[in-house]
């Protein structure tokens, strides 16, 4: 609680001393109410989805109000060509109370120095990667689950670094961020070990996304982590269909972990203010020794909900999750949700 008031006391001294330059704040909040309809007690393994985590260990019949995420974003126009970002988030499942009392955590930080080039900005400080950020902002529904490689930790959504990224074009944009590795952490011996992120994105119409993903860092001595990824995803009024296909390799000790994963999103608006939303995953963990326990073994989820907009930015989203495992005699995971959420 105490950064809240730190970020107060800067809002307030930047106002008495820009006067009329104030900084331009946003915000968004959501969560749930939830109950587990069903779940295996011989599962003990890292529960798949992201709401689990804020619970605990999984019992079959919990159900409670939660909330998932809160932002607090305050942008400043430091002058034409420089802009600042500082975002405070506080999430449940990453509470830093060791009593386990609900905290605050600086999210972003960083300084956008625009145009440096025709088209080309450099981003220095706690950013976005393009590997979560940008496949949550072509699919979207963030709100309802995280993206298929945010949800299984293939990749963190943010890192301290600087990063660079050209539009070429109306259809072709590119991007490189080189990082700590770190996300969200204070910096350890092993952030020696740098991370590069690159990405292609091409627009060849304004209803169609394809993006490139690729990932390389160094997870230890003689040990490194590599990531590639496939976004395509058409989108007009009426409806939206995509995918995403992942590759993951972890190499260390001289053995290398093979992951990878399917995602399949898509909504269909029904009538004015209401949406189908539907989504299926297919995970694995472990390519070479899968489904011989709960902890390798391949995961299949499926979503569905309605996304009532009651007001432009006030959505309410009934939902259930359905995750089946492959490890045989397993029972699946139920979990039905009355998710809202608002943005301002």
């Amino acid at each position: 609680m105490r950064s809240v008031y730190v970020f107060a006391a800067l809002l307030l001294l930047a106002g008495v001393s820009f006067g009329q330059n104030l900084p331009k704040f946003s915000g968004l909040f959501f969560g749930d109410y939830y109950y587990v309809m069903g779940h295996d007690a011989a599962n003990t393994s890292v529960n798949p989805t992201s709401i689990y985590s804020t619970t605990g260990a999984l019992t079959k019949d919990m159900q409670a109000f939660d909330y998932r995420r809160i932002y607090l974003t305050a942008a400043y126009d430091i002058a034409q060509d420089f802009t600042a970002q500082f975002r405070l988030e506080s999430d449940p499942s990453a509470s830093s109370y060791p009593n386990g009392k609900l905290s605050t955590m600086i999210k972003d930080a960083f300084i956008n120095w625009k145009n440096v080039t025709d088209g080309g900005n450099i981003i220095i400080g706690l950013q976005g990667t393009p590997q979560i950020n940008m496949a949550e902002g072509i699919f979207g529904y963030r709100p309802l689950e995280k993206t298929i490689e945010d949800l299984h930790g293939i990749s963190q959504s943010r890192d301290m670094g600087i990063s660079y990224n050209q539009k070429f074009s109306d259809a072709f944009t590119a991007g490189l961020l080189i990082g700590n590795n770190s996300g969200n952490s204070i910096q350890t011996v092993n952030s020696k070990y740098k991370a590069a992120y690159l990405y292609l994105q091409f627009n060849p119409m304004k209803e169609l996304t394809i993006l490139l993903n690729g990932q390389y860092n160094g997870a230890g001595p003689n040990a490194f982590d590599r990531v590639g990824d496939l976004i395509v995803n058409y989108a007009n009024s009426s409806f939206s269909l995509g995918a995403q296909y992942f590759l993951n390799g972890l190499t260390a000790g001289g053995s290398t972990l093979k992951r990878n994963g399917l995602s399949l999103n898509g909504w269909v608006a029904l009538m004015d203010q209401l949406r189908l939303v539907a989504r299926y995953d297919n995970y694995t963990p472990n390519a070479d020794t899968k489904n011989t326990t709960f902890g390798n073994s391949t995961q299949s989820l499926i979503l569905g909900g309605l996304d009532w907009s009651v007001r432009k930015n006030v959505h309410f989203m009934p939902n259930v999750e359905y995750v089946a495992y492959g490890l045989s005699g397993s029972k699946p995971d139920v979990l039905a949700k009355a998710t809202f959420f608002i943005s301002f």
